[in-house]
């Protein structure tokens, strides 16, 4: 994107680090004027010259991007990555999420040959014995 965007551009986590710049020397940096208020803030905010539109799970978002400016087309170019970043980001949580994987397993909405490749990837230990237990109602009863 750095070839795309003729801005400095970046990352910040909730702890104010610098995840990804860039400008690679920036990277490890700790920016200390971004609060916790701005970055709930569910639009973009201005700090020091720098654009910033957080994203993640609401109420408490995990990151935030930042593009160099205070221009309305800082404004879109934060608005932008931030859409796109978090559509990654929910893909990668989705894709490495064991609960859910564990859950495809039990319902069986996964390939039998597909689930070693698959707990191989999310680092399940595959040489441990491992217990199941099928419970199995007779009686229906209106559980409330």
């Amino acid at each position: 994107m750095r070839d795309a965007i003729d801005r400095t551009i970046g990352i910040v986590d909730e702890t104010s680090v610098i995840i990804a710049c860039s400008e690679l020397g920036r990277i490890g940096e700790v920016n200390d004027s971004i609060t916790a208020e701005s970055f709930a803030a569910p639009g973009t905010f201005v700090v020091n010259g720098y654009t910033y539109k957080s994203f993640g799970n609401r109420p408490r978002p995990e990151y935030a991007v930042f593009v160099s400016g205070n221009d309305p087309e800082a404004a879109r170019y934060a608005s932008l990555l931030a859409i796109s970043l978090s559509t990654i980001k929910q893909y990668y949580d989705e894709k490495y999420d064991r609960g859910n994987f564990i859950k495809n397993v039990i319902l069986d909405n996964i390939l039998p040959g597909d689930i070693y490749l698959k707990a191989r990837e999310l680092r399940f230990n595959t040489e441990i014995s491992r217990v199941c237990l099928l419970i199995k109602i007779t009686n229906k009863t209106d559980i409330s």
